[in-house]
This record gives structure tokens, sequence and C-alpha cells, in this order.
């Protein structure tokens, strides 16, 4: 931890001397009689940093010199707050040409008397008229107020002219001045806030109505005072480390290496958990699969500590198949240092000598001998670095002489770089392990078996809130286990979830997991740690990520040519490689995630530095006296009212005692910033003067109702503001931040009113706005006039990207000049080039000169009136940018052709991704000496025919061609044209060897991709992952199954015989997808299936009916769809000479012509899964009358397989009852919508009783469907004395009920016989018959006793619900819709058991009435 400390130290004091390092801050001060105060100040710094060097040579220890080292930083902080702030008044000087101290350089002395008279008497005034105000009261009409302001106006006075009678021979030196103004002053500290930091606060309840914070002022004589005091501190540390590091020993280079166990290839942990399925592929793949019978092959297992990568590679190892298969087994650990020599020591040991070795062999000839003729495997565990390259090529070659298949290494690590350096075969990742696997681990470890004894399960709840906190790492289940099972009761156990006992454990996951931040360099170390600001599970951006570390000043320049975001960029890509982040592809773009386990490490390792808070708990937290850094999240608070208000206010107001809150660097909140947070927080945080990181990304108030100082941050580096009340206004103050240096509005969508002199923030180096607002990106055509436009932007030298410049957009502040000096822009965007007048105009520009610049939109408006063509050529040729650019989109552009810099003198060949769009040229870049192309997008271009492929194009991974109004056919070189003349292949070159992603739209005529019959051959776009052509109606294309299974994802649509032809591969299993046009006549126009599909999911609309050569190729098939078709299948003739049977579980036939239902039955013997059975619009699915009733039954009962579960009949009639389904004891569920007004529910009960499942029934549209229905009829059995008997009644399986037959259902006989129904939902289709139930109707309702839900549905004439509703004493859900008649609940009111009531689209009577149940019932819901 000393070590740690002394890093810091020398970070805080190399920042503190930052300002002093160009010399004009000391100039700046010596003409302000400052300069021996800096000199001073600056030397004992450089003192310290030197004994900080020797400190960094010495053997540190203990918690002593640890505290000291806190203390020297703390002084190297405050002396870093009082140099940022004479900075800062510098740069104000600078800026608006004004002369704090004195009015001009090279005043007499006389006039620097004046001048130290001045400040005194100004200083003198300030404290002693705070003094005032505290002895006498803040009443401006109090006669003592009055009284003191003309005693401290009097003291001013005099104290001024004594300093005026002094010696004019020469100006005094300003340490004596200050020594003078010292002596005079009284001792008022505890009771008076220095007069550079007032804080004043704000109590109105209107933010507006708030107090103006008082001007910033400087005054030398309190700036003279604090440096005195922060130089005599500094010395007085200084010398006491000095002392003690003479004492101390010279260090030693610790051994990371040493803290790492050697592991071996026994199996630590006997079971397995949670890795089966990846054991198993590894073994499969290395023994019998795809790595068996191939040479040398490394796979890499890669995660952060404590995943189980060990124990994983330790089963395999010791899989009984694993060792037939290999007859030479290797495990060696490596760990830290990857050395070429050991492991190949250790390789010669493991291996067996064989006969006739020759003496003097070397260690590698040994082994390449005795594995000549063996097949081994290698596990290399644990490898932390290579160092040298060369070492992994050279093992990797020595090993290849094995003659034998199969051989295989197994790489274990936990970093990204060292996984892809190694593998040949595929990568593993192991991430956290699946949270019922992890529970079975966890209690594992803690009670010795997966299952928690009986007596013990009141451990249970408190052990689930632990698990929760593991994250699924199987090393802290295993650490956790250990420390519970200590100790078997509850008082232990949430003592332990308390206090977090296990990373305090010397075997556990914390410090296996430090060891990983152990290796990293420093500002690595630092950039991680403070990442843990941001809140656990937090997606952040990289600009969010490298904003906080630029306000933190902890990117440290490796070279000139570096910027800031280039520094950023490089440590946070090897933090994702070290593992300590994780990359995840959003819909917003990338993000960075760090796993909770590393976000617990980062929070450890910072905990002397950083606080993070979830609200509200407040009062368990331990505060460290050195906490800088404050990020408070309340996205856990819940419900705010005036009583946890003042709670939390409580709560803050004692944090406040043991934080303090005026050295905090940093603020962080997240979650919603409403105004009564505003107002709690705003007095929390009165005295946060020293701020340089402020995040604000989610208010619901102007920021100053929450920090009332905003305009005295003068430190401040990284301001993130966000809102979405577009009537909240920007800080007006904003551009008097002259320090900042990142201003991050990308979550801003309040009103867009920057300051007028933005222009004055001299150090900003980026500036983001809302992606929506300014539309800089390639598919955006136009900009916003809301945008933020910058005025006079060329006096912001250091800015990195400006996404938007509109030229000329005002008279003045906006001409094309102003970009000249923004010499270190990566980005920039510039909009209404149109209005460029001379190619002088866009020379002045000077874009060739910029060499950072990667990203350049240029753009025309498409809108405008005039286009003269010879002027924007001139001024497009002298846009021409450095020959570094990396992206390019040009807009709009009206000249003739493309400039000479795209054409025949193509400057730009590091160009990456280029956009064109609406330009009007004939003559096209060339782009064959653009080798690096990743991205090409044309898009709404009349005039090119061709696409001419290029050589070039082999790096090309992104092509677009959008609105090509010309567009017919691609064009190959020449020697690929002759060879499909030649051959019907391509050659072995592949066209678009590296392309992902193919989208053509809107060209209607395009006719087809490069071949002459519309063939795609297999080898092209090897490596294509989404193909999409829309809306090119001449486009035909044949595809193969065996190409388009290579896709993730294929979308044609709009074009020539189809509709919609997709393909799509996610969780949900594969799906293909065809919608045909009236030309198709056979699926083999637009399908070829050369091999059998994985297909899961087909769906054919307007197709042509599957042929019997489909279906078997459709082997891993499970459902079915097919609508608008002339039929289902076509003949299946010729199957009867073998047997086939094809996996698919569900059917759904819709809107089909033809006999679909006898093609269905012919093929039910082939599908012995089928399961779900959908059919609907088919009114004549037999394709001729059934005029037999015994013919009906018979047909419908072979419809209906025996295995199905779900049937859904919708329109399909001619069953007349329910007895063709009567055999069906599988099935559900039921649906039959519309199915015949005739329609009789005679052959129900043999689906609700013995032996019946049927629990889900819906009818609608069969009017009479229950109608005179007795489910149990009564029979008379003799006993033997002859006496009659009656059955006893048998009960449904029934649990749900939806049907319009109310009136047949409410019958006591079906309701008797229902009894077990849970919801039940009555619905009256707009019928005006319905006034209200009968007495019989409501009785029968009553013997519903086990109803949980009950719902009423377009009863429009309904007067009244039934009577009695309270005695259902299992209702929880009442549902009332559309039943405008009833205006009010019933009467006798309604059972104690309800918990909600649903009332949608009733009278307003009604719903009056519910709102007066507000209260009584938990949830009512109205619309």
């Amino acid at each position: 931890m000393s070590d740690a400390a002394l890093s810091a130290a020398q970070w805080v004091v190399g920042k503190a001397l930052a300002p002093v390092t160009d010399g004009l801050l000391e100039a700046w001060a010596g003409s302000r009689n400052l300069g021996l105060n800096i000199e001073a100040l600056s030397t004992e710094l450089l003192l310290v940093k030197a004994m900080l060097e020797q400190a960094a040579l010495k053997e540190l220890g203990g918690p002593a010199m640890e505290i000291l080292l806190q203390k020297l930083r703390d002084s190297a902080h405050n002396a870093e707050d009082l140099l940022d702030e004479l900075d800062y008044f510098r740069i104000h000087d600078e800026l608006h040409g004004t002369y704090n101290a004195a009015e001009q350089q090279g005043k007499s002395g006389v006039h620097n008397l004046v001048v130290n008279a001045h400040h005194i008497a100004k200083a003198l005034g300030k404290q002693l008229a705070s003094l005032s105000a505290y002895w006498f009261g803040a009443n401006a009409g109090d006669h003592r107020q009055q009284d003191a302001r003309q005693h401290v106006n009097y003291c001013a006075s005099q104290h001024g002219k004594k300093r005026l009678r002094g010696d004019f021979s020469s100006a005094p030196k300003a340490n004596q001045a200050d020594e003078e103004a010292s002596r005079r002053m009284p001792k008022l500290g505890k009771f008076l806030h220095g007069s550079s930091s007032p804080h004043p606060h704000v109590h109105d309840d209107n933010c507006s109505n708030a107090q103006e914070t008082p001007k910033l002022e400087f005054n030398r004589v309190n700036f003279s005072q604090r440096v005195k005091g922060i130089v005599e501190k500094l010395q007085l540390m200084r010398n006491e480390v000095s002392k003690i590091l003479q004492c101390c020993s010279p260090r030693t280079v610790p051994n990371i290496a040493l803290s790492r166990p050697i592991t071996k290839g026994r199996i630590d942990e006997p079971k397995l958990y949670g890795r089966d399925w990846v054991m198993n592929s590894i073994i499969h793949d290395i023994t019998k699969g795809q790595y068996c019978d191939k040479g040398l092959t490394v796979l890499s297992v890669v995660g952060p500590g404590g995943m189980g990568k060990t124990t994983l590679i330790q089963h395999i190892y010791r899989n009984q198949q694993v060792k037939n298969y290999f007859p030479v087994m290797i495990w060696i650990c490596v760990s830290l240092n990857f050395s070429l020599d050991k492991v190949l020591e250790q390789i010669k040991t493991c291996t067996p000598a064989v006969e006739n070795e020759k003496e003097g062999s070397t260690t590698e000839e040994l082994i390449e001998e005795r594995l000549k003729s063996k097949r081994f495997l290698l596990v290399l565990d644990d490898i932390w670095q290579i160092s040298n390259g060369d070492d992994w090529e050279n093992l990797l070659s020595i090993l290849n002489q094995s003659q034998e298949k199969g051989c295989t290494i197994l790489v274990t690590t936990r970093f990204q770089a060292i996984a892809q350096k190694v593998k040949t075969g595929h990568s593993i990742q192991l991430n956290g392990l699946e949270s019922e696997e992890f529970r079975k681990l966890f209690f594992a470890f803690v009670f010795g078996d997966e299952q928690c004894a009986r007596d013990k399960h009141f451990l249970l709840e408190t052990g689930d809130k632990i698990i929760q906190k593991l994250k699924g790492s199987p090393l802290a289940a295993k650490t956790v286990g250990r420390v519970l099972s200590k100790e078997l009761s509850l008082h232990h156990w949430k003592r332990v979830l308390k206090s977090k006992e296990w990373e305090t454990d010397n075997n556990g996951i914390m410090p296996a997991l430090r060891l990983s931040y152990d290796f990293l360099p420093f500002h690595l170390q630092q950039c991680f740690a403070y990442s843990a600001l941001f809140p656990e599970d937090y997606c952040v951006t990289s600009h969010q990520l490298i904003g906080l570390w630029t306000g933190l000043d902890i990117l440290i320049p490796g070279g000139q040519n570096q910027t800031l975001e280039d520094i950023g960029l490089s440590n946070l890509n090897e933090l994702v490689i070290h593992g300590f982040f994780r990359e995840e592809e959003t819909y917003a773009g990338l993000r960075y995630v760090m796993h909770d386990l590393l976000h617990d490490l980062a929070l450890k390792v910072a905990s002397h530095d950083c606080l993070s808070l979830r609200l509200p708990n407040v009062e368990s937290v331990e505060v460290q006296p050195s906490t800088h850094h404050l990020s408070i999240s309340i996205e856990d608070l819940g419900e705010y009212d005036a009583v946890s208000g003042q709670k939390l206010k409580s709560e803050l107001k004692e944090l406040k005692t043991r934080l303090k809150v005026e050295h905090l660097q940093s603020l962080m909140l997240f979650g919603k910033i409403d105004k009564s947070f505003a107002k709690v927080f705003g007095d929390f945080f009165g005295e946060a003067n020293s701020l340089r990181v402020l995040y604000l990304p989610n208010m619901m108030y102007p920021v100053e109702c929450m920090l009332h100082n905003f305009s005295r941050l003068v430190h401040l580096r990284f301001l993130c503001l966000g809102t979405w009340d577009r009537q909240i206004h920007l800080p007006p103050n904003m551009s008097k931040l002259y320090h900042l240096r990142v201003l991050d509005l990308e979550s801003w969508y309040g009103s867009h009113d920057l300051p007028e002199d933005m222009s004055n923030l001299a150090k900003l180096c980026h500036f983001y706005t809302p992606i929506d607002c300014f539309k800089t990106g390639p598919l955006y055509t136009t900009i916003d006039e809301q945008c933020y436009d910058i005025y006079n932007v060329g006096k912001l030298i250091h800015l990195e990207e400006l996404e938007v410049f509109q030229v000329n957009k005002k008279s003045e502040g906006f001409e094309p000049k102003q970009l000249e000096t923004l010499t270190k822009l990566r980005e920039l965007g510039m909009y209404n080039l149109h209005k460029i007048h001379t190619k002088e105009e866009a020379a002045q520009v000077k874009l060739i000169e910029k060499n950072y610049l990667r990203r350049l939109t240029l753009d025309w408006d498409s809108k405008r009136s005039n286009v003269d063509p010879s002027l924007e050529a001139l001024v497009l040729e002298r846009l021409q940018p450095h020959g570094d650019l990396q992206v390019l989109c040009i807009r709009g552009h009206g000249g003739p052709s493309c400039p000479t810099w795209l054409g025949d003198e193509f400057a730009i060949e590091a160009i990456q991704s280029l956009y064109l769009s609406g330009v009007s040229w004939e003559v096209f870049p060339s782009l064959g000496k653009a080798w690096d192309l990743r991205e090409l997008r044309l898009e709404h271009i009349g005039t090119p025919k061709e696409f001419i492929i290029e050589k070039s194009f082999c790096m090309l991974i992104k092509l677009e061609l959008i609105g090509l109004e010309s567009f017919e056919k691609w064009v190959c070189p020449a020697e690929q044209e002759s060879a499909l003349g030649r051959d019907l292949s391509p050659p072995h070159a592949h066209m678009f060897p590296l392309l992902q992603m193919l989208f053509i739209m809107n060209c209607p005529k395009f006719l087809w991709l490069p071949s002459s019959n519309h063939i795609v051959f297999p080898d092209w776009f090897p490596k294509l992952q989404e193909f999409v052509i829309v809306n090119c109606p001449k486009f035909l294309s044949v595809t193969p199954i065996s190409w388009i299974e290579r896709l993730c994802h294929f979308h044609l649509s709009d074009v020539k015989l189809l509709h919609l032809f997709k393909y799509s591969k996610s969780s949900d299993g594969v799906e293909l997808t065809i919608n045909g046009e009236g030309d198709l006549h056979s699926l083999d126009q637009v399908l070829v299936l050369d091999k059998e599909a994985g297909v899961e999911k087909l769906t054919l609309g307007r197709c042509p009916p599957l042929e019997l050569k489909h279906l078997l190729m459709l082997t891993s098939l499970k459902t079915l769809i097919v609508f608008s078709s002339d039929a289902l299948v076509g003949p299946l003739g010729g199957q009867g000479d073998f047997e086939w049977q094809l996996p698919v579980e569900n059917i759904r036939m819709n809107d089909l012509n033809g006999t679909s239902g006898k093609e269905l039955i012919k093929l039910l013997p082939h599908l012995p899964r089928l399961s779900k059975l959908e059919i609907e619009y088919i009114e004549n699915i037999v394709g001729v009358d059934l005029q037999q009733t015994t013919s009906a039954i018979s047909f419908f009962r072979q419809l209906f397989p025996s295995s199905l579960q779900f049937l859904g009949l919708r329109s399909v009639e001619g069953m007349g009852t329910l007895e063709p389904l009567s055999s069906l004891s599988s099935l559900t569920i039921l649906e039959l919508n519309y199915c015949g007004h005739d329609l009789k529910c005679q052959g129900l009960r043999s689906l609700l009783t013995s032996g019946g499942q049927l629990n889900k029934l819906k009818v609608f549209g069969s009017p009479r469907f229950f109608v005179g229905w007795d489910p149990n009829p009564r029979r008379a059995l003799e006993d033997v004395e002859g006496e009659e008997q009656q059955t006893q009644l048998v009960s449904s399986t029934l649990r749900e009920l939806c049907t319009d037959d109310a009136a047949g259902l409410l019958a006591a006989p079906i309701c008797s016989f229902l009894s077990s129904l849970s919801e039940l939902g009555l619905r009256g289709n707009g019928s005006k018959e319905v006034e209200r139930f009968s007495k019989e109707q409501e009785d029968a309702l009553q013997l519903l006793s086990s109803l949980q839900e009950l719902e009423f549905w377009s009863f429009h004439n309904l007067q009244q619900l039934p009577a009695r509703l309270h005695n259902l004493t299992s209702l929880e859900i009442l549902s009332i819709s559309d039943c405008p008649a009833i205006s009010s609940l019933p009467s006798d009111d309604l059972p104690k058991s309800l918990q909600e009531l649903n009332v949608r689209y009733c009278s307003e009577e009604l719903k009056q009435q519910c709102r007066g149940l507000v209260g009584t019932i938990p949830r009512i819901i109205q619309h």
C-alpha cells in the first residue's frame, strides 16, 4: 500500500507542477508581485518531486509512512488548487485584456505600493465585514452593522495610508507586503471563509430566484498567504519523510509470480458445476471432432481470475477419453513469465524417453525425437505475458515436428491479447456461472452437499443475497462458502453479508483479482480504479471514460504527436485486453462494462480516494478523510416524499461531518435529479469549490439549483450535463470555466442556448452534443438549425472534434478561416459549403495541414436554390484533407466530377470509410489505391451504371449501394470475367474476401450479382454475415441454402418473383420466410436446397406448394406456416419406397385453396412430433361437401392427430360437434373461432374428464355452443337390493374459459361441472340483447367457487353485473370492459379477496364509483 501511496503522491506533485512548466504563469505572477511566491512554491514542489523519486528507490513499508505520504499528497493538492486558480486569473486577463493586480507591466514602485495597499484593504474589508456580520447579525438595518461597516472602511483606509507613507525608492517585495498584511490582520480563521472561496447558499423554493454568486475577484494578499502556508507544510513533510528515507534499505523488485499458486493436473474440485457443456465440447473437438485430424491445434480458455479456468482444464486433463486419446500428456503452470527455456525443460522432463537417443542432443532435439510419432496434449496454465513473441513461434515450430494428427495445446489466461496471440483454433470465454448451477456449487462448499439441510432453511434467504453479490464466480463461491461454513448461524451469515468478509481472505477472490491489478502499470491502475465512480453494471462510452480520465489529469502523453483521445483510447484498449472491461455492442454503439467483482476490486483499491454511494444507504458508509471523489446513485431510492426527504437530508448532513466537501474533486450523480433532490444536494455541496469533474447526466432542474457556486468552479475539467426537459437552459456562465477540457452535452435535450463567448474555453479539447441534434453521420442529410454552434470557434485551438461547423452561418464568427487554427481536430463536419463563394475561402481551412484529422464530412445543402458546378468543383478541390484521413463523407456536391485528390491523383490512401451521397459527378473516384478501404457507401447518385470491383476491395467489410437510379450491373476485373466465361465458378481468389455486410436498396435497374446466370456461387463473399437487397424490382437471384446458412441475416424484399425472402439466426433458432409474387411457380426459381437445411421455422406466403424433394431437405424443421397459397404441400407420391419423418411440432395453415385438409392428412404420418396445429380461414377444408355426419367425423378425426396439445381453428366449418376431437387425450388448449353457428359442445366432456387434459378453452362465434348441454347425465344403477343410485358428479380439468355464449354457459349443470374453473371471460360482442342476467344465471355463476379472475366484455346494454359477486371468495381480479350501460357496481359489495379492479371504456358514473374505492382495493385501473 505504501507503493501505491508513493505513486499517487508523485502523480499529484506532477500535476501541481504542470501550470508552471511553460513559464506563462510565472511571468504573469511576476507582474502581480507574486513572482517570488510562485518561484518558492514551484521550487519546493520540485524538491518534493526529487525526494519522492529517491523514495521510489527505497523499501517503504508500514501504515505510518502511508499516512505521511497521504499528508504530503494533500499539501500537493492544495498547491495544485492554488496554482490552478492563479492560472485561471491569468487566462481571464489574457481573454479580456484586464490586469487584476496592476494596470500594466513596468509601472513604478509607487503604483505597486498603491496596488498592495488596495489589495490589503480589500482583504481586511472583506474579512472584517464577515466578522461584523457574525458578531452583530445580518440585518442590514441594524445600527451595529452600520457601525461595523464604518469601522471596516476606516481600518482599510488607514492601513492604505500607512503603506503609502513608506519608502518609495524601490518596490517592496511581495513577501514583505504579505507579512505586513498578516501582522495587521486579526486572527479570525475559525469565523471566516477565505475571500477567494465564498459559498452562498440558496434556500428559495424557486431556483430562478436564487441569489447570484458574487463575482470572482483576484486578491494578491490572500494568494500570497496561502502560498506561504503551503510551502511551509510541504517543507515540513518533505523534511520528515527525508529523515525516514535515510534509514530505509534499497528496494528489491517484488516478484508477483511468487504470489501465484503452482497448479497441477490433478483435480482439486471433484465435481464440475455449470461447465459440462464446455468441457464436453472441448473433449469432443480434440478427440473426435474438428481438430482430431488436423496438425497442432492451440485452444485458449480466457476469463477473469476466479472463473474456474484451471478447474475446467483439470477435468479435461483427467477425463478417461482424453487419456486414452493422448499417449503423452504434459501439464505446465506458466504463471507470470513465459520462458521458452523453462517450458522446454519441463516438456523434456514430462516426455518419456525413446530408444537410441543421441547423447549430447539439445533439449529441442530430444523433444522433437520423443514426440515425433506420438500424439500429445500440452496444458500451459495461467499465462500472463509473452515478452518475446519469437519464443511462442519457436515453441510451435518445435512441437509441430510431430507426425501424428490431433496434437493439442490448451492455454488458460486472463488476457484476451494472449488468447488471440496463441490460438489456432477457437477461443473459449469463461464468464460467471448460471444462477442455478452457481447456487448448487455455493451450497456444496457451505454444507458439503448441493442441498441445504431442512433444519438450516432459515439461512437460505440470507444465502441467496450473498449469492447475488458473488456474480457467478466459482472462486468467490469457494471463498465465501468456507467463511460461512465456520458458523451456521443467521447472525454470522448476516455479518458476512454486511462486511464482505471474504474480501480479506488471503486465498479468496479479491487477492486473486488484485494480482491482475498489481500487474498493471500505475497509469492503467488509475484509469481502472477511478472508473469505479460509474455504478455497477453501468454501460459507459469511450468518451465518458476518457472524459473522466481527462478531468482527473491521469492521461499522460507518451509522445509529441499524441492527443488526449489517442492516449485515452490506448489505455482503454489495454484495460480491455487485460480483462478489466468487456466490450458490448448495443443499439447505440459500442459500450464498455466492468464485471461486478472487478467493480468491487476497483472500489477497494480506490477506497482511500473515492466514495461511491447508493442512496438511501448512507449511514453504514465508511468515509476516508482523504476522499476526493464522490459518486452518488439514486436509482434505488424509490418513491420520494417529505418524510423520506427529511430522513435523507439528515443522513447527508451527518455524512457531511465525516466528508470534507471542500476537498472534493469529482462529483458524479446517477438517477433523476428533480427539484427536491436539487434542494437537498444544494445544501450538501455548497462548499464544493475544488471540483475537476462534474457529471450530471439526468437533471430535471437547472444545475445552479444544486450547485449554487457553479460559477466558482474554476478548476473544472470535465462537465457532463443531461436533461430531457426542453425548458431547462444551459448555465449562462459556462463560458467562464477556463480550465474546461471536456464538455459532454450528448444527453442534453434542453434549450440549445450556448453562451456567445464559448470560445473563451481555450483549453477545451472535446465537445460532445446530442446525436439527433447535429446528425453528422453518413446516414443523415440535414442538420438541425438549433445545433450547438460556437461563435469564433477558431480560438479553441485544442479542440479535437467539431462535428458541426455551419460555414458563414452569420456575417462573422463562422468564416472558413476559423478552422485554420484548429490543428488538433480529429473529426470535422463542414456544412452549408455552398456559402463559400471563392476558392480562396476554401483554401483558408487548410485541411491538408491537419495531421490528426481522421473523420471529415463535407456537406452542400441539397435544398439550395442555386448550384454553381464550376465554383463547387474548385471549392472541393481546395478542401483536400491530409493523407492520413480515415473516414470521408461528401454530400450534395454539385460539381461535374470528383476532385483530383479522389481521382487520378488519389491522395488519401489511408481512407477506411468513404460515403458519397447526392453528388452529381460524371467522373467517379478511382479506388484502386484505397487498399485499406473497409466501408463504402454510394447513395442517391443518378449517373453510374456499373460498379467496378477493384482489387483493392480485398479489405472491404461493408458495402452499401442505395438509390442508384442507373445502376445495372457489376464489372469484374478482366481475369475474373474471363474465368467466368470459361467456367461457372469464379477463380480461387475470393471476390470481396472480407466483406461482412452487403446492402443494395432502391436501385430500379439493378439486375444481378456479378454472374451471367443469376446463381450465387458458394465461394463468393466467404466472410459475409448480412446480405440485404430491397426494392430492386429487376433483381433475380437463385441462392443455394448452403451459402445462405453461412450468414446471420439474408434479406430480399420487393425483388423479382419475391415480395420477401428472409433468413435469420437468433436465440430463438433459424428462421426462413418466403413471400412470393405472381410469377413464382416453384421454389426452385429462388432457392436451391443443395443440402439438408438447418431451418427450424419456415414461413411460406403466396408460394407454390412444398414438393417432396423440398421436404426431405428440411430435416431440422419444427414450425411450418403456410398462408395465402394454393396448397400446403404438393403430391407426396413416391414416398412409399422409403420411410421419412420430419421433426415438425407446429403447423399453421391460413387462407389456403384446394384440398388442403386431405394434403395435411397425407402429411401427418410423417410428423410424429406434431403438438400444435392452427387452421384459419379455410372454409372448405375438404374440397367437397360433407353431407353425412359420420363421414365428417371420420375426416376430422384423421385431420387431428392424437399427439396434439394445442388446436386452434378459425372459420373452419363442417364439424357440427366436438365429437371428432374426443380422442385428443393430450390436448391442453383448444381455441375455436367462428367455426359455424351450429357448432355444439357435444364431445367436450371426454376432453375434460377420464384422462383428458384440456385446461384452456376459447369459443367465439358459435352462439349456441353450450345451450342444452348436460355434462353429468343421470344414469340408474341397481345395487344388490335393487335400489337406484345416482352416479357421483365428475368435475372437469378446465381452468380457463372465454366464450361469447354466456347464456348457454351459465346453467347449473354446466357450472357445477366446471366448479374448478379459475378464469372466466364472458364476451357480449357488442350485443344489445342482454340487459341483465337472470336469477338462474346468477345462481349458476355462484357455483364457480374457484374463480380467481372474472371479465365482462362488450355487453353494450347490460345494466348491472350479476348479484352476489361477494360470495365468490376466491376472486382476485374483476374486469369490466366496454360495458357503457353499467352505472354502478353491485349493491351488495364486492368480495374481500379482490386485489385488482379493472374498468375500461365504461360510463363516467362507474369510473367515479371506482375512484371512491381507492384504498380499499389494492389496485384499481381505469381507462
